[in-house]
C-alpha cells in the first residue's frame, strides 16, 4: 500500500507541475489576449469581495489538504505582488492556527496515524529535539504538506506561536520566490 501511495504523491506532483507550467506558458505565448492589468482593475474595483473570498479560500486550505501554490500564484494575476504576498501570509497564519487548533476535532491524528504510522512516529521524534528549524524546513520543502507538520506539533503540544513562527518562515520564503518570479515573468 506505501507504494501506491508513493505512486499517487509522485504523479500528483508531476500534475501540479505541469498545470503550473501550462498556465504560465499560456499566458507568455499569448499575452496580447491575457492583460494583467485589466484583471487587476476588475479585482480592485470589486475588492470588498474578492479580497475576503481569497482570504477564506486560503484559510480552508490546510483543511483540505490542497497545496496553497496555485492560489499564490493566482494571486499574482489579481494583485499587485506584495498585496498577494501579504494575503498569502494572512492565509498562511490561519490556515495553520485552523489546522493547529482543529486537529483532534477533525480526526486528523487518526487519519495520519492510521495511514502513516511509520512517517508520523519520525516526524514526531525529530520534533522532540528541534522543533522551529524543522517546522521552518518542512514549511520551505514544497512536496510535503505543511499541514501535516502543523498536526504533529499540536499533538506534541509545540506552542501556536511557534509553529506560526516556524510556518511563516518556510512558506513565506517559498511564497516570496514563487509570487515575485512569476510577477517577474509578466
Amino acid at each position: 500500500m506505501e507504494e501506491a501511495g508513493t505512486g499517487f504523491k509522485k504523479k500528483t506532483f508531476v500534475v501540479w507541475l505541469l498545470v503550473v507550467a501550462v498556465v504560465l506558458t499560456l499566458y507568455l505565448t499569448n499575452q496580447d489576449r491575457i492583460d494583467v492589468d485589466w484583471i487587476r482593475g476588475v479585482v480592485h474595483d470589486n475588492r470588498v469581495l474578492i479580497v475576503p473570498f481569497y482570504l477564506l479560500l486560503l484559510s480552508l486550505l490546510g483543511l483540505t489538504f490542497i497545496p496553497s501554490t496555485p492560489f499564490a500564484i493566482a494571486g499574482v494575476f489579481l494583485f499587485d505582488p506584495t498585496f498577494a504576498y501579504l494575503l498569502n501570509l494572512v492565509g498562511i497564519i490561519t490556515s495553520s492556527t485552523i489546522v493547529y487548533h482543529f486537529a483532534g476535532f477533525l480526526g486528523l491524528r487518526e487519519a495520519f496515524e492510521n495511514r502513516y504510522p511509520e512517517k508520523v512516529a519520525r516526524v514526531r521524534s525529530a520534533l522532540d529535539r528541534k522543533e522551529l528549524p524543522i517546522i521552518v524546513g518542512w514549511s520551505f520543502f514544497p512536496v510535503v504538506p505543511t499541514d501535516l507538520i502543523i498536526y504533529v506539533a499540536s499533538t506534541l503540544k509545540i506552542p501556536l506561536w511557534k509553529c506560526l513562527l516556524g510556518v511563516l518562515i518556510g512558506e513565506g520564503a517559498l511564497n516570496a520566490f514563487y509570487i515575485f518570479s512569476v510577477n517577474a515573468a509578466l
